[in-house]
């Protein structure tokens, strides 16, 4: 997945403004902080390539819904097209043209593409597909369905508010594909309980620093806002099963 700031810089959530990184970050999976595929300032978003995907642990074979240079009616965030511009090695000549928006950790926008879904065995067996997953199960992108649809569902019919990124823990050097864990948060009843004191000024705060989302409730900005709701018992925060019995668990 990749991402640009509103000040128009892509940093990526499948890129870095950092060329090679070797240093070891706290927090981060050992092993994890390599060299990254930089993407200048004003480019378009382009796939990687097959072999910078094995490289770092995913078979493109099995990535769902990639990118191919089509734009199905259904399916809008693997809109792209065919575009030989490209001159990144590590990079294919597929551009993404669907954007969304949504918030890093400390509630600033962004804007991010799409490039494909992981399953279980989108992963490489090898060592490189260990860490891969390991990266992934680390960093985690919450979806904010309402609280009348589906509760793991990430269609964009079924958010009440948009995403927010947990780009924390060292994001832009240890991610190198943008690799992220789907994190679902949903009001609790006790975090809708008018009673719960607790709760009820946790909702009030953010609904006056942050407005209020499509069901009504307030909207949160930051990952420290989902870690206090969550803490508090006034959120809670689900993943689908990582077997991929409940659909794609992972995000590129």
């Amino acid at each position: 997945m990749s991402f640009h700031s509103n000040s128009a810089m892509r940093v990526g959530l499948s890129l870095s403004v950092l060329a090679i990184i070797a240093l070891t970050l706290g927090g981060v999976p050992s092993g994890s902080v390599r060299a990254q595929s930089t993407q200048v300032k004003g480019t378009p978003p382009f796939d990687f390539s097959d072999a910078f995907y094995l490289q770092n642990g995913v078979n493109p074979a099995n990535i769902l819904n990639r990118v191919d240079g089509t734009c199905p009616a259904n399916d809008m965030p693997s809109c792209s097209v065919v575009d030989n511009s490209n001159t990144n090695p590590d990079r294919r000549d597929i551009r993404v043209l669907s954007t969304t928006g949504g918030f890093d950790h400390d509630g600033n926008q962004l804007y991010y593409n799409i490039f494909g879904m992981a399953a279980p065995n989108t992963f490489t067996s090898n060592a490189a597909g260990q860490q891969a997953m390991k990266i992934a199960n680390f960093f985690s992108a919450y979806i904010f369905p309402k609280a009348s649809g589906d509760p793991l569902s990430p269609a964009l019919s079924n958010r009440r508010q948009d995403n927010v990124f947990d780009t924390r823990n060292g994001y832009f050097q240890a991610n190198p594909l943008g690799l992220w864990t789907a994190v679902f948060v949903s009001y609790s009843p006790a975090g809708l309980d008018p009673s719960n004191a607790v709760c009820a000024q946790a909702l009030e705060d953010l609904r006056a620093k942050n407005g209020t989302d499509l069901d009504g409730t307030p909207q949160i900005h930051k990952a420290i806002e989902v870690d206090d709701l969550e803490k508090k018992g006034c959120a809670d925060e689900q993943t689908r099963n990582l077997d991929g019995s409940q659909g794609f668990p992972w995000i590129i």
